[in-house]
């Protein structure tokens, strides 16, 4: 009987105009945000293959110029610009490059990508390495975000799955036609659910099919993409599954359809943009977070006082390590190790500050966690982010790989700039470089699972009530 109902239902939905119009319009919003996410895959991953060339280039460089001064084919140039020396490598000659590449379903979600660098170049310079990083990003794109297919996922689809559903049983009762349909040996749950099984295969199937034909076209073949694939259609149907119930429960009540057309907008516009905006309101007020200026500022400062005090640095620096100190402090290796306390002080007056942004981020993070499970629209956008490779979790696994970078980067070259000691061919191999397998999530699938649940339950919450409904909604026919 069921399929009797979702196969009668394809028949009058097929000769609505109307619902041709909303797939045609579906299929549009899914090409046009699709174009969006892969334009922005594309120009992220041309940016990160240059920075990767020129990183491979600079230390190419950086070895056979110190081959070609060993081996006495060439003088050492000026000191500032000696690959001999270690300060000139550390800050310029021999920095490393850190790049986090997009993950193969990038396309389907921007996320926070645009927000976040994608790369850093690890230096010996003090402060945070992401603050130095250029971004040429068009600042509306940062200001309203992308239109990408999580957009159209979490913001648009409810809509069009309330276009279709606020009318399920109420048209019926206001053409006569419910009393006749009810007089059939069927209930109304196994009437509801064909109904609703014929719109979630028309909206869902062609969000899907349409996903799933560009991403052929993109080239996305391997066994994990489509497990990924496979995870980020499971997010798609049961979001678009809670806003079917839904429909189906206030529809359960008796009202008219104009009635139950606002209740769901109502709805739409309390879950998806009410309440989020609440909870990011109460993170930004409640765990303010220093701004981007500020902490360029305090850096800017810290350095300035610290370089007037440069000579009284050095001095304290080799009288808590005279290990370090070498024969000869003249010239330009004194000039090196003066610089190194310079940005040793500014690194240890900053980082406090450091702290206190990340401490701040992670409380308005938590906060946001712990109260996404109010609004289906953060869970899904949440979890279509995750699968993406675009939320905020990954990329915190990135800064604190960076992190790791550069303290081992400074710690070698640092070494070398306080003992005076030359920078050989030899040292070039042994210079650190990125850990890539320090950004691998392996958690994630965890994560979007408890979010999956977090749209279950509800869904099957109103699932339960609207079969209850049974009684109530033949008496309204009666009537």
């Amino acid at each position: 009987m069921l399929m009797r109902i979702v196969a009668h239902e394809w028949r009058v939905l097929r000769a609505e105009r109307t619902l041709w119009v909303l797939l045609a319009l579906t299929v549009a919003l899914v090409l046009y945000a699709w174009r969006n996410g892969a334009s922005w895959v594309e120009t992220q991953r041309t940016t990160l293959a240059q920075v990767q060339i020129d990183d491979s280039t600079r230390v190419a460089t950086l070895a056979t110029r110190l081959d070609a001064i060993e081996s006495g084919r060439e003088e050492p140039p000026a000191a500032f610009q000696n690959p001999a020396l270690p300060a000139p490598v550390g800050r310029s000659l021999g920095t490393r490059a850190a790049v986090l590449a997009p993950a193969p379903l990038a396309a389907t979600s921007v996320g926070q990508g645009d927000l976040f660098p994608s790369y850093a170049i690890v230096s010996t310079a003090a402060g945070d390495p992401f603050l130095r990083t250029p971004s040429i990003e068009n600042p509306l794109h940062l200001l309203g975000g992308r239109f990408d297919l999580a957009f159209v996922i979490v913001y648009l689809l409810p809509l069009l799955v309330l276009a279709t559903g606020y009318g399920l049983l109420s048209q019926e009762r206001e053409s006569g036609t419910l009393p006749l349909v009810l007089t059939q040996p069927i209930g109304t749950g196994t009437l509801i659910a064909g109904k609703l099984l014929a719109r979630f295969a028309l909206l869902v199937g062609a969000i899907v099919l349409t996903t799933a034909l560009l991403l052929l076209s993109a080239g996305l073949a391997a066994p994990d993409h489509w497990a990924d694939f496979a995870l980020w259609v499971l997010v798609v149907a049961s979001y678009a599954g809670f806003w079917l119930l839904l429909a189906a429960l206030v529809n359960g009540r008796g009202r008219s359809s104009a009635e139950n057309a606002m209740t769901l907008a109502t709805a739409w516009l309390v879950l998806t943009i009410l309440v989020p905006s609440v909870l990011n309101v109460a993170a930004t007020s409640l765990y303010p977070v220093p701004s981007r200026a500020e902490m360029i500022g305090v850096e800017r400062e810290a350095a300035e006082e610290a370089q007037e005090r440069g000579a009284a640095l050095l001095a304290a620096f080799y009288q808590d390590h005279p290990e370090l100190a070498p024969d000869s402090v003249a010239g330009p290796v004194n000039f090196a190790a003066q610089s190194w306390a310079v940005q040793e002080e500014v690194e240890r007056v900053t980082a406090p500050v450091r702290a206190a942004y990340d401490a701040a981020a992670d409380q308005q993070r938590a906060l946001i966690r712990r109260f996404r499970f109010l609004s289906p629209a953060l869970l899904a956008q949440e979890a279509l982010q995750e699968i993406a490779g675009t939320g905020e979790v990954r990329y915190r696994a990135f800064r604190a790989a960076v992190g790791d970078l550069r303290v081992a980067f400074r710690a070698f070259i640092g070494a070398k700039i306080v003992r005076a000691e030359p920078f050989r061919r030899s040292d070039v191999d042994a210079l650190p470089s990125f850990d890539t397998s320090r950004v691998t999530d392996v958690a994630r699938n965890g994560r979007v699972l408890v979010n999956l649940l977090g749209l279950l339950l509800p869904t099957l919450l109103f699932a339960l009530v609207a079969s209850r409904q049974d009684q109530a909604i033949r008496a309204r026919a009666r009537a």
